[in-house]
């Protein structure tokens, strides 16, 4: 296998760490008809796992435990919700805001926002409005290809969110209700430069960094969101060393960040042990997460075939991987670093 880019000193095989799933014939033939997946997200409270049906317009809401009683943990699948709406077009992207509510960044549609329905005896697959629809970028601009989006902050009446404009090269943020009614937005652009195709987005525990997927130009992009954002301003890090960077998360405590690299079989580490993310930082571990037959099924370009989602739960121990040749796959990020 020949990937054309920079390794870090430390490579590290992700098999070593993957944990142990359980989960009954019935979820895995669930879990099996996924298709194509992209975002992956826990909520707020680990007790929910959504990941996309992108082809098939839907989300899935899977329902997990976390068992923390042995040295390395264990996940428990034991059911799921499925959500279909005519509001959902390409699921691509998504973020909690609170335990009951989900965004959705339509990557041909729209964000959405939806009140996660109660299950009511066998019923598993729900046919839902959303609360409501973001549709506008700004007073003279619609929201256009929206990828991904992340919760800034959160109570149980607004959200303030960012959103990942792909091919429109920008991000947005967005002050939406979270209540149904009628409740006026506010829109407005807030980064464009240097923005080519922006595939993911984090925002750091301390909300003082955003983390950017820069789809075409092979890094991540680090902006300061300690002062108010401007489209003109340009990144104050980097975070390098990854072919076609996707979902991306932080650690719970701000001091690493996880890139997914979609057109390699890697998810790549980096840290900032003092909390700084300015300047250039290059990995610290790319963990393998597919091995090359199942990396070269996926690989229908240079830019596919690698993990698509990541996240790490609340404790910082479990990450959480997905793409369509593995829809569901979790690692115990200590063995990560362990010695040896």
């Amino acid at each position: 296998m020949n990937i054309s880019i920079d390794r870090p000193a430390k490579v590290v095989d992700g098999q070593r760490a993957r944990i142990a799933v359980d989960i009954s014939p019935r979820m895995r033939a669930v879990v099996s008809r996924l298709g194509r997946t992209e975002d992956i997200r826990f909520s707020p409270d680990n007790r929910r796992l959504a990941i996309a049906g992108y082809a098939k317009n839907s989300c899935f809401l899977f329902d997990v435990e976390i068992d923390r009683a042995a040295t390395r943990p264990a996940v428990h699948i034991h059911d799921y919700l499925e959500l279909r709406s005519d509001a959902l077009a390409d699921p691509h992207g998504f973020d909690f805001a609170g335990d009951d509510k989900l965004i959705v960044a339509n990557r041909s549609g729209r964000v959405a926002v939806f009140a996660i329905p109660e299950r009511k005896n066998d019923n598993r697959v729900h046919h839902i409005d959303p609360l409501r629809t973001i549709c506008r970028a700004g007073y003279r601009r619609r929201i256009g290809s929206p990828g991904s989006v992340c919760v800034v902050s959160a109570n149980r009446r607004r959200a303030d969110i960012l959103v990942c404009n792909n091919y429109e090269h920008r991000i947005t943020r967005h002050s939406v209700a979270l209540r149904g009614g009628f409740a006026l937005g506010r829109n407005r652009i807030v980064l464009e430069n240097t923005l080519d195709i922006p595939d993911g987005i984090a925002v750091s525990p301390c909300r003082q960094w955003i983390a950017v997927s820069n789809h075409m130009t092979a890094n991540v992009l680090i902006f300061d969101n300690r002062a108010r954002l401007r489209r003109t301003d340009e990144p104050v890090g980097t975070l390098d060393g990854v072919a076609y960077p996707h979902g991306l998360r932080f650690s719970p405590d701000g001091a690493r960040v996880y890139v997914a690299d979609a057109g390699a079989p890697f998810v790549h580490v980096y840290e900032a042990p003092a909390g700084d993310w300015r300047g250039p930082h290059a990995p610290v571990r790319t963990v393998t997460v597919l091995d090359d037959e199942t990396f070269r099924r996926g690989r229908i370009n240079p830019e596919e075939g690698g993990p698509k989602g990541i996240d790490i739960d609340a404790s910082g121990e479990v990450m959480a991987v997905t793409c369509e040749e593995r829809a569901l796959a979790f690692y115990h990020v200590p063995s990560l670093f362990a010695r040896g």
